[in-house]
C-alpha cells in the first residue's frame, strides 16, 4: 500500500477527502482536504521527523490552542494513525507575501502599512500569551484583499518577559518590511540602492525599522514597538 492511498484511507475513516497537495518542506507536507464542501489544511509530518520531534510537535498543537485571534489558525483535529501523524487546521484565504513578491506584485506604502500594523497586532496577542512565533517571514504569511494571516508555528516556543529583549519576532517584522518597501515604487526610489536611509521613508519610520533590526538599539516589549509605530506611520485607532 503506497503512502498516497494511506492517507486517503486515513482521511476517509474521518469524513474527509484528499484535494491537493499545498507543499512539502523538510519537515512534511501540507493538503489542501475537505470535508462537507468545506476546505481544510492537513499538515502531515514526515516519519523520521515524528520519531525525533514528536513532543515538539505536540508543542505547536498546543501553543496554537492557546491563541484565539482571526488571522491565526485553528486546529480541528490531530491525526495519529496507520503511519500518518498530523493535525487537521483552518484553511487561511490568500496567497504568501513571497509568492506576490515572485509575481511582480507592486504594494503600495499603504497597503504595507495595513500589513505591518496586523503583523504587530498578531506579535502582541502571541506575546500576552508567552508565545514567540520565531519564524516571521514573507513565506509565512497570507495575504488576501488587504488581510494577512500567520502560519507555520512549528518553531514557535513559550518565553517570558525577561525573554523578551531581542525577540526574533521582532527582526522578523522589520525583515518583511524591508522586503515589501524595497518593492514598492514609492518608497524604493531606487531598486539597486537596499539601505534603509535610501528609501522614501521618515525620519522617525526609518528609526521604527533600524530598532526592529537591531541596527539602532532594540524594542524590549511590543507596546513601545506598537506605540512609536502608530506614532511615525500615523495609524489611527
Amino acid at each position: 500500500m503506497n503512502g498516497d492511498t494511506t492517507l486517503k484511507g486515513v482521511l476517509s475513516l474521518y469524513g474527509y477527502h484528499f484535494c491537493d497537495i499545498l507543499g512539502s518542506g523538510d519537515f512534511g507536507t501540507c493538503y489542501e482536504i475537505s470535508r462537507n464542501g468545506e476546505a481544510y489544511v492537513l499538515k502531515v509530518f514526515k516519519h523520521n521527523h515524528v520519531k525525533r520531534r514528536k513532543s515538539k510537535l505536540f508543542m505547536e498543537i498546543d501553543l496554537l490552542n492557546k491563541v484565539n485571534h482571526p488571522g491565526i489558525p485553528k486546529i480541528f483535529k490531530v491525526i495519529d494513525k496507520d503511519g500518518v501523524f498530523g493535525f487537521i487546521m483552518e484553511k487561511m484565504p490568500g496567497h504568501t507575501l513571497s509568492d506576490l513578491i515572485n509575481w511582480d506584485y507592486a504594494f503600495s506604502k499603504i497597503e504595507i502599512v495595513g500589513i505591518m500594523s496586523q503583523l504587530i497586532q498578531m506579535i502582541e496577542t502571541l506575546h500576552a500569551a508567552d508565545i514567540s512565533h520565531r519564524d516571521i517571514k514573507t513565506t509565512n504569511i497570507l495575504f488576501f484583499h488587504g488581510t494577512i494571516s500567520l502560519i507555520d508555528f512549528g518553531s514557535a516556543k513559550i518565553f517570558h518577559s525577561q525573554t523578551r529583549n531581542g525577540n526574533p519576532d521582532f527582526w522578523g517584522i522589520g525583515d518583511v518590511f524591508m522586503r515589501l518597501a524595497l518593492i514598492a515604487p514609492e518608497i524604493s526610489l531606487n531598486p539597486q540602492d537596499v539601505l534603509i536611509e535610501s528609501l522614501n521613508l521618515s525620519p522617525g519610520e526609518k528609526t521604527v525599522i533600524k530598532r526592529l533590526l537591531c541596527i539602532e538599539g532594540s524594542y524590549a516589549d511590543i507596546k513601545t514597538l506598537i506605540h512609536d509605530f502608530e506614532m511615525t506611520f500615523c495609524i489611527h485607532q
